[in-house]
């Protein structure tokens, strides 16, 4: 039962193009394979192999085997996954040499057989290549796998599954995801918490079997089923029980998921005091800003707001609220920029380097093809200049008149389809190749703003991942960003590997903090005049507050990174129903950065990312450019904290 899970977790691991089982009887295995790769939207093309006739060990038996499995697997998985019922020599022929990228082997297990099988199919391995050999551990009658396993197990990383009959997890492939080089490059004594993980999943997926067969009988004796399941709800926690069906089956992917990306950050970046000064030098995070274009004219916002628009139109127009509200937003050291001149863009990078910025990450607009507020970043491209970091943020949202208070008034509608993505994909692949790219690993990161906008998002980040690899990359690092409240289910299940935490994350307001004067007695106050309308007919926050309740908040169980923002108020962009945090200055922006720091362990070398939102966000209060007010006080607080960390 532990290898169930675990081979859940490895699909999500290693995202495999291609996944082959050679040896499959009933299909309880693969099917577990099958069901991750359609939980995780993977993309991957799997293949069962087998004779479906028996062997000496197994025994033999009828065609009822394959015909049960078939009614089964063809509804399910059908639109990507294959049974193909032929010998596993006439099989290889079927598959391109460096074409699979995991390969489980559980055929006919005397020795003789299993190395034929081990050599005849690992030129059709790939760089990402991993096999798997199933009972590793038993040495009763003929069984070989044992002993092929310790001949050819030192000369490829490796991780032994050492519960029940065993799975041999090698690593034949020399370009492997972190976790996974983690896992077989571990001293054994440091895998005890792993294997104990899986071990314990087994148990509780054995429990569920034998609950939902004890369930079955009783339904079919008598009618006392409910008093029997609120018995068994009250013996034990529900949470060790997972109904042993399709369901079932997703639901321990995304708890094994869940788990092991926690436990991924010992494995990966637990022995930190333990590590070479260049190890710990590589696990010091990247703050990456998020990046405006707006600042430039384009045909498109003459034509909607007027002659010479501008983000910094807004701006400029802003006028305080209520007492105390710091408005107009004026800017100091780089002025009212235009960020078609290539020395404003030089100037911002100049200073984001100088206060510790790892790189920008610059919103791309993207409608079917059609790019606008593009000429910034498209200049960046072609000339090389500024040599400084980048990546590309998708602001996948219909453009309307919401400044106008009007955000049902579409100007450009965003529209999906296959060929979109594709298209998409081809014309990214030209940021992606560049050298200031940022990347996790060799695997270009990619934010998208609103993942669940997309009609599919399992299948496009599919169409993505197959057109990148057609593109000569490896792999993407794609990352869903946690803008609003129903982005909130983990990464994985939209096919993605991250999520990027946006803050403020105003979603969870009303759950956390309440608007500033706000209730019966406030309405009255501000009926006698006695207190300004403006806080009924915007939210305003403490910012100190949200602050310290982000701070505090638990870590969602998967891999998600941190954001932390100097400021929010987007009333130069909305005549009424604005959110603004009130009271930010640079000692509080310091102190939630520190805090937000100190709780983020990385989860790998290059998995060690920090948001701040924003760089030059001047239109919603949030940015680190120097204004008027304070100079470079929030530069200086950033750069402050990050020595800290």
């Amino acid at each position: 039962m532990e290898h169930i899970p675990f081979g859940m977790f490895l699909v999500d691991v290693l995202r495999p193009g291609v996944l082959v089982e050679l040896g499959t009887f009933s299909g309880v295995s693969f099917c577990a394979f099958c069901q991750a790769v359609k939980e995780l939207g993977t993309g991957t093309r799997c293949y069962a192999v087998d004779t479906w006739q028996g062997d000496p060990h197994n025994g033999y038996y009828g065609p009822e085997v394959l015909s049960e499995l078939k009614s089964h697997h063809d509804p399910l998985y059908g639109r990507f996954s294959r049974l193909i019922q032929s010998t596993f020599d006439e099989a290889v022929c079927q598959f391109e040499d460096g074409s699979i990228d995991l390969l489980h082997i559980d055929g006919f297990h005397v020795y003789e057989a299993v190395r034929h099988d081990f050599e005849n199919w690992l030129p059709k391995m790939s760089e990402r290549g991993v096999v798997l050999f199933h009972d590793i551990n038993v040495r009763e009658f003929d069984f070989g796998v044992w002993k092929l396993w310790e001949e050819i197990k030192p000369r490829y990383p490796h991780f032994e599954a050492t519960w029940g009959q065993g799975l041999g997890v090698l690593a034949v492939g020399n370009q492997q995801p972190d976790l996974l080089r983690s896992l077989c490059n571990s001293a054994d004594g440091e895998l005890t918490e792993v294997r104990n993980f899986f071990c314990e999943l087994g148990l509780r997926l054995e429990l569920a079997r034998e609950r939902d067969e004890l369930t079955g009988r009783l339904k079919e004796q008598s009618n006392i089923i409910g008093s029997f399941q609120h018995s068994l709800r009250s013996s034990l926690p529900m949470r060790f029980f997972f109904i042993w069906s399709r369901e079932g089956l997703g639901g321990i992917a995304h708890h094994a998921i869940a788990k092991l990306s926690a436990m991924s950050r010992q494995l990966s970046v637990g022995r930190r005091h333990g590590g070479t000064e260049r190890d710990n030098r590589q696990m010091n995070v990247r703050p990456i800003a998020f990046y405006l274009p707006q600042f430039h004219r384009i045909p498109e916002n003459d034509s909607w707001w007027g002659e010479g628009f501008t983000e910094w139109t807004n701006v400029s127009r802003a006028r305080p609220r209520f007492s105390r509200h710091d408005q107009p937003h004026v800017p100091a050291d780089l002025g009212f920029y235009d960020l078609s001149l290539p020395e404003a863009r030089k100037a911002q990078a100049d200073l984001a380097r100088e206060y510790g910025i790892h790189g920008f990450c610059y919103y791309s607009y993207w409608f079917n093809g059609r790019r606008l507020l593009s000429r910034p970043f498209d200049e960046v491209l072609a000339s090389g200049e500024p040599d400084f970091p980048f990546c590309l943020c998708w602001a996948n949202e219909n453009w309307t008149r919401v400044w106008d208070g009007l955000d049902k008034d579409i100007l450009i509608e965003q529209s999906y389809s296959e060929e979109d993505d594709r298209q998409h994909i081809r014309w990214l692949a030209n940021a992606f190749r560049d050298k200031r790219y940022i990347k996790v690993g060799d695997r270009p990161l990619f934010l998208v703003y609103r993942a669940r906008s997309i009609p599919d998002p399992v299948k496009t980040t599919s169409v993505w991942r197959e057109e990148a690899r057609k593109l000569g990359f490896r792999e993407l690092y794609l990352c869903r960003v946690e803008s609003f409240g129903e982005e909130r289910q983990p990464p994985a299940c939209l096919g993605f590997d991250s999520s990027v935490e946006f803050q403020p994350d105003w979603s969870s307001f009303p759950a956390l903090t309440t608007p500033l004067r706000r209730g019966n007695v406030w309405r009255l106050l501000t009926r006698w005049g006695l207190s300004s309308e403006a806080y009924q007919q915007n939210d305003v926050y403490s910012y100190e507050r949200v602050a310290e309740l982000m701070c505090r908040r638990d870590a969602p169980p998967y891999k998600r990174f941190p954001g932390v923002t100097p400021g929010w108020d987007n009333s130069p962009r909305r005549k009424r129903g604005a959110i603004i945090l009130r009271g930010s200055t640079p000692k509080l922006y310091q102190r939630w950065l520190e805090g937000t720091l100190a709780r983020f362990e990385p989860y790998g070398p290059d998995e060690n990312l920090v948001f701040i939102n924003a760089w030059n966000e001047w239109g919603e209060g949030s940015y680190l450019e120097p204004d008027i007010r304070w100079g470079r006080a929030y530069l200086e607080a950033t750069r402050r904290a990050l020595r800290e960390k």
